[in-house]
């Protein structure tokens, strides 16, 4: 019964990606992540649905695993810095809670056995049992693992849906932050408000920097 269970799983979970791939390929996304001016002119095309295509094509590209970095920049330039900042958040959010419930839910299985003896999760399902949000901290500000693997990764994890979701959208909005402000601050073509986005954007990435040193520093002592 429980082998019924998991291959239906199994089939639902390949078809959900199947139709993001397709959908993704068909759309002619690929074109628009690798041209940001593209990009940015398809979503300033879309008025006021722009804001939801945004944030739902960053949630598609995230459970993908694809890289979200030109998203991340096209959100500052047409966007702007905070509401840039908080459309890339909820997509963000709610691709990596995605990549969550897929693991935990209805690809368990075969994602288990595929990263279920890898040293990524080796090291984040010992760290979850023992620091708890610690470890989410230490993985999501320290490049140590790759961000798309690690949200399938946590759903096999004892952690807690809410906590993930939560926690793992608030340590990823720093660095997320430097990306939309410096992308802002280009696209802004004012010089005060350049500079201002600019100046924020460097506080952040030095404070980011020192958090990061004694993350790296608590984690090599639990070690």
């Amino acid at each position: 019964m429980n082998q019924k269970k998991n291959s239906v799983k199994l089939i639902i979970t390949v078809c959900i990606l199947i139709v993001v791939v397709i959908g993704i390929v068909k759309s002619g996304a690929l074109e628009y992540l690798k041209d940001r001016q593209k990009l940015e002119i398809l979503i300033k095309s879309l008025g006021v649905w722009g804001p939801i295509v945004y944030m739902g094509l960053y949630a598609a590209v995230t459970t993908t695993c694809i890289s979200v970095l030109p998203l991340t920049l096209a959100g500052g330039i047409i966007f702007g810095a905070v509401m840039g900042i908080i459309y890339t958040a909820i997509g963000a959010g709610v691709g990596l809670s995605l990549s969550f419930l897929i693991a935990r839910y209805i690809a368990r299985k075969p994602i288990e056995k595929k990263f279920g003896n890898t040293e990524v999760f080796k090291k984040i399902n010992e760290g979850v049992k023992k620091d708890g949000w610690f470890i989410l901290a230490t993985t999501r500000l320290l490049p140590i693992f790759p961000f798309g693997i690690q949200n399938y990764v946590y759903g096999l994890t004892p952690i807690g849906f809410l906590q993930y979701s939560l926690l793992s959208t608030i340590f990823i909005l720093p660095g997320t932050s430097v990306f939309v402000l410096l992308a802002g601050a280009v696209a802004s073509g004012d010089m005060k408000t350049a500079v201002k986005m600019s100046i924020l954007a460097s506080l952040i990435f030095f404070g980011l920097t020192i958090i990061t040193k004694i993350i790296a520093k608590k984690a090599k002592k639990n070690s």
